[in-house]
């Protein structure tokens, strides 16, 4: 299991070490993994070598006008009242063993594949990875298809007005979970004809979370505001 050590440190952001990091996950690839191997040695050969680049192109797909996001529990969920429970869950389960979640949320990416080698309890391993990890990294590759990623791309134009562009192909990253997904695939059997999150969305979560706070913005412009004492002073900007 410590190869999902070696493999969570590329989906952390990039600092001068991560170059280094793909060599080590590719060794500790290299005679188990051979499919898993060809897509992350993929991934190495398109990236650039610059470390500001590499954070350009990390931010760019994951972080603003992001391609997907990396919190399994919004890929899964969206916003919704569920993945308050399971950020719940997942954070008494990171202070059981240990595991660090440094800045990021306990459903970042990066730090469920660092539990996975500390949970003892085989059954809550197996539901981990199948009832969130797998179908999150499987909605995450989704969102890299030609349409979704030119939807995003109408969005992202629409609300912000121009977009940014990265210095490499942001689908270099697919070779990423693709690896990812059949490390998993090869160590826990996944069952794929039981897809109960093939409907669920990023750039739909995204749709919806945009269009929410551009009716705040409306209605915000003609709201009252009051005083101190409750009694409105203006309204509808006047």
């Amino acid at each position: 299991m410590e190869h999902y050590i070696a493999i969570s440190k590329l989906f952390d952001y990039p600092d001068d070490s991560y170059l280094e990091n793909i060599d080590r996950a590719l060794k500790a690839l290299l005679y188990r993994y051979p499919s898993a191997y060809m897509e992350l040695e993929e991934f190495k050969k398109l990236l650039p070598t610059e470390t500001y680049k590499l954070q350009e192109l990390y931010t760019k797909s994951f972080e603003v006008q992001a391609v997907t996001s990396l919190e399994v529990g919004y890929v899964l969920y969206g916003d919704d009242y569920t993945r308050g429970g399971i950020l719940s869950n997942l954070t008494a389960e990171h202070r059981a063993v240990g595991n660090d979640c440094g800045g990021e949320l306990p459903d970042h990416l990066a730090n469920l594949l660092r539990l996975l080698p500390k949970l003892k309890d085989r059954e809550l391993l197996e539901d981990l990875v199948k009832l969130l990890i797998a179908p999150a990294v499987e909605n995450m590759m989704k969102e890299y298809s030609p349409s979704s990623m030119i939807q995003k791309d109408r969005l992202y134009r629409k609300q912000y007005k121009t977009l940014i562009v990265p210095p490499v192909p942001l689908g270099i990253f697919l070779h990423l979970f693709k690896a990812l997904y059949i490390l998993l695939d090869s160590d826990f059997e996944l069952i794929k004809e039981n897809r109960p999150f093939e409907g669920t969305s990023f750039f739909g979560f995204l749709k919806s979370e945009l269009e929410v706070e551009e009716g705040k913005k409306s209605s915000n412009s003609c709201s009252a505001t009051f005083n101190s004492c409750g009694t409105p002073i203006t309204a509808c900007g006047i």
